[in-house]
């Protein structure tokens, strides 16, 4: 396992950057994923744009106002952080042994005073000087409006998925396993707050987020839905690499061996054992430890997270193939819905999970979900599929709708 970028590119190319110890190799793949799922987003936002389904709007031109003084000193803060933290390793010395020892580092005062001052004063520098010999519009030269597409969207869209699928992942977590509010009261924490996330929760309040923002900006929800199927599948693969690479519990139970007929695939395909995970599971390792991790899991268990990557891999592929063959809105989105749950409820009879009893019966909080989205996809591809096929909306000028909004800020 890689529980930073250190440790894979240590094992990988034999380079020792201790800076890379910084960077959660979860966590860089979570980043990745945001990444795809926002290229692929893009992409689609373009089509459907293209083909009239999504339209632009105007908005009010204001000219850019130039930087703050609270601008600049929150921008360069940031800047010092960074160099203070990441010279304090290049050049300051400091050796980080990783897991804990990496967060006691960043919350405390040991860094790099000299390189982070010159990061910080010299980015506030820069953007100064990039403010002050810019060539901006003349009067003459200011439109009166500015065309508004669907992709100048896409920052909004990913920002208000990504907020609500934080809280709702944590959320569902908490509910999860009640036990987790009381660790999270006696030992606060960054790490403690970005880990335990469950990913259905996740699901549902990124929808409801990404459904406000379409309502307030104008946006056809049900062709916003259809262009992010496809994305969030692609999303849900990369996570899961995440997840597999550094170990961070979310794998299977213990492991029956290879089963017959599959015996040409690694054993570790079957039965892993998680080395060097991130979560400190298991017994210490025999050998190869990395200092601030070095367990293992005993018995090895059914790598499930890598399962699920390669399943969403694939149906991301199946959704890529079907987008232009499906002309009704919102039938992506409760294809994908359908493939998701069915994907999760069977993935969950070998996975490590808190159950509930339900009606006499035994099944995980992911079970249940996993069975209500199938169902629920199910009935949205019936009811769009009985509907009459839309007529088919030419591109048009963007229209001046609604109010006048300003131009969006990078808060927007």
């Amino acid at each position: 396992m890689y529980p930073t970028l250190y440790h894979a590119i240590l094992d990988i190319f034999g380079l020792e950057l201790q800076g890379l110890k910084l960077i959660n190799t979860f966590g860089f793949l979570v980043a990745l994923a945001f990444l795809g799922a926002a290229r692929v987003l893009a992409s689609e936002l373009d089509r459907k744009y293209a083909q009239g389904k999504l339209r632009a709007s105007k908005r009010k031109y204001e000219p850019p106002r130039p930087p703050s003084l609270l601008d600049v000193s929150i921008s360069g803060f940031l800047a010092f952080l960074l160099g203070f933290k990441l010279f304090g390793i290049l050049l300051g010395g400091y050796k980080l042994q990783g897991g804990a020892d990496t967060q006691r580092y960043l919350l405390s005062w040991d860094g790099h005073w000299l390189a982070g001052l010159v990061c910080g004063v010299g980015w506030a520098v820069l953007k100064v000087y990039e403010w002050r010999n810019r060539e901006p519009l003349s009067p003459a030269e200011q439109p009166e409006y500015v065309e508004v597409t669907p992709r100048d969207h896409l920052l909004g869209i990913t920002g208000a998925a990504a907020l609500g699928g934080l809280i709702g992942a944590k959320l569902f977590h908490l509910l999860e396993r009640p036990s987790s509010i009381l660790e999270l009261i006696k030992n606060p924490s960054v790490g403690a707050i970005f880990s335990g996330l469950t990913i259905y929760g996740g699901l549902i309040l990124g929808t409801l987020f990404v459904y406000r923002y379409c309502r307030r900006h104008d946006l056809g929800f049900q062709h916003v839905a259809d262009s992010v199927a496809p994305g969030l599948m692609l999303a849900y693969g990369i996570g899961r690499l995440g997840c597999q690479l550094a170990g961070d519990g979310d794998w299977g139970v213990a492991s029956k061996g290879v089963p017959d007929g599959f015996g040409w695939l690694p054993e570790w395909f079957w039965a892993f054992d998680y080395p060097n995970n991130v979560v400190g599971a298991g017994v210490k390792m025999a050998s190869g430890g990395y200092p601030g991790y070095g367990t293992h899991l005993v018995p090895p268990v059914y790598p499930t997270p890598l399962y699920e990557s390669i399943a969403a891999f694939l149906l991301f592929a199946l959704l890529w193939a079907l987008r232009k063959r499906i002309e009704r809105p919102l039938v992506m989105f409760g294809v994908y819905m359908m493939v998701n749950g069915v994907e999760r409820f069977f993935i969950e009879k070998i996975r490590v999970n808190a159950v509930y009893e339900l009606f006499g019966m035994v099944a995980t909080q992911a079970e249940i979900i996993a069975v209500l989205i199938f169902l629920a996809g199910l009935a949205l591809v019936i009811v769009q599929l009985r509907k009459p096929l839309p007529a088919q909306p030419a591109p048009s000028e963007p229209a001046l709708g609604g109010e006048l909004k300003p131009k969006a800020s990078a808060s927007d």
